[in-house]
């Protein structure tokens, strides 16, 4: 783009004034590539390092008396601080060194956890040391401005919320959401500064796969079937909040809106079966006055997630296109999650919730594809058509129709997959007629 903005100004096709808005929009490219190779060099330097240290400590530990295995314990630790101390003193605006020395100091945090609870013999357990290791790793976060720190925090936090329910913890997982919360703000800061660059962008994927992990293993002791409305409400909250606050050009940068459409259309995919209904019963409500509080907090979140998704989207529908016809159907995901799981608590209606979600993906995928046609998107109409696709595979294999039918069926989306494809790319003059 950079290349041809000198010519568009020439033949009067941009002002100088917009070309050089664009500029100060994207930034200046030269030296981009090496920026990145010295940032990520940074950072496997720090990993490098702290790896080092550790087997060389190794190496000789068991000829170490216990003061001296405890002064090694602690000695990377010690490098790591006097290091952050030396960057923030005189590289605090150096990125790749930031990066670097953060990355070092929160892996040097474990490494010491684990050396010193050797060392003592001190009695713990795995979910005990992640929690310890990321709450001591967080303030790294903030003073480094480091968003490798911030996706290894998550990481972390996620792996002690599994912890929690494999090992039958008395902690309740629904701590894992304070947990995410405490790095929130330091991501926010850099969403609002640039959401399109990679600070924002990184961690904005670790956190978006995180919370597809993180919110099944919280909802642990909610009622039967909670995760439904969770699940529902929280993707369709990811896709409508990138769309709504952070568009970007490339896949890469939309990270919101990819898991959100992605997992949606996933969850949707697994609604469409009979099985995930058959465990929800109306009796389940009796155990909200018999148990603690976590239970009830469990389930009001599971309740909240689909409000707030269905206030966005209907919000959104007040303004929305014909070309962004999906954020409209998005939206009534969670609305379906709702309607569908108050259908499944009776115990013969399960197959209308069933029903309500081949439907909806079938709404789902008819709405991508209109949105790409109507607005030229030929990503956004495959997807569309994808959806329709895994729809009728599902019920191709638990389905009773006839073979003829089955064909008949599958031809036609594919007919639709190369017909909608060539008039996409003649409108964009990518094929001749």
């Amino acid at each position: 783009m950079y290349e041809q903005l000198p010519g568009l100004v020439r033949d009067g096709t941009l002002t100088a004034e917009t070309a050089e808005r664009l500029r100060k929009r994207y930034g200046q490219p030269t030296g981009s590539g090496k920026r990145w190779a010295i940032l990520i060099f940074g950072v496997l330097g720090g990993v490098l390092i702290g790896a080092g240290v550790i087997l060389l400590v190794a190496h000789n530990w068991d000829d170490l008396s216990r003061s001296a295995r405890t002064a090694l314990a602690f000695a990377p630790l010690g490098s790591a601080l006097l290091l952050g101390g030396w960057v923030l003193a005189r590289r605090r605006e150096n990125l790749p060194w930031c990066e670097g020395a953060a990355t070092y100091w929160v892996l040097t945090i474990g490494a010491t956890i684990s050396l010193v609870a050797q060392i003592y013999q001190i009695s713990g357990d795995t979910a005990r040391f992640f929690l310890t290791w990321i709450l001591l790793g967080l303030p790294v976060v903030y003073l480094l401005r480091s968003s490798v720190a911030a996706c290894l925090y998550f990481i972390g936090a996620t792996t002690w919320v599994g912890c929690i329910n494999y090992l039958q913890h008395g902690i309740s997982p629904l701590w894992y959401w304070p947990l995410l919360v405490l790095a929130v703000p330091r991501l926010a800061q850099e969403w609002r500064s640039d959401c399109l660059s990679w600070q924002a962008t990184l961690p904005g994927w670790v956190l978006a796969v995180c919370l597809c992990i993180g919110a099944g293993l919280s909802l642990a002791g909610a009622m039967r079937g909670a995760w439904i409305g969770a699940y529902t409400g929280m993707l369709a909250i990811m896709y409508l909040a990138g769309m709504r606050w952070c568009k970007a050009p490339s896949v890469w940068q939309r990270p919101w809106q990819t898991v959100g459409a992605l997992g949606l259309g996933v969850v949707a995919l697994l609604l469409t079966y009979y099985w995930p209904w058959e465990h929800v019963h109306a009796t389940d409500w009796t155990r909200l006055g018999s148990h603690s509080g976590a239970l009830i907090t469990g389930n009001l979140l599971a309740a909240v997630l689909p409000g707030v998704a269905v206030v966005i989207a209907g919000w959104e529908a007040r303004q929305a296109k014909w070309a962004e016809l999906d954020r409209v159907m998005v939206g009534f995901g969670p609305l379906c999650g709702v309607v569908g799981y108050a259908l499944a608590t009776n115990r013969n209606c399960g197959v209308f919730a069933q029903a309500i979600f081949n439907v909806y993906l079938l709404a789902l995928g008819l709405g991508a594809v209109i949105a790409g046609i109507r607005g030229n998107k030929l990503g956004r109409m495959n997807v569309g058509l994808l959806a329709l696709s895994a729809l009728l595979i599902a019920r191709f294999f638990d389905g009773d129709w006839s073979f003829l039918a089955r064909g008949v069926a599958f031809i036609l989306v594919g007919a639709g997959f190369l017909i909608t494809n060539v008039v996409i790319l003649r409108r964009k003059g990518a094929v001749t007629a």
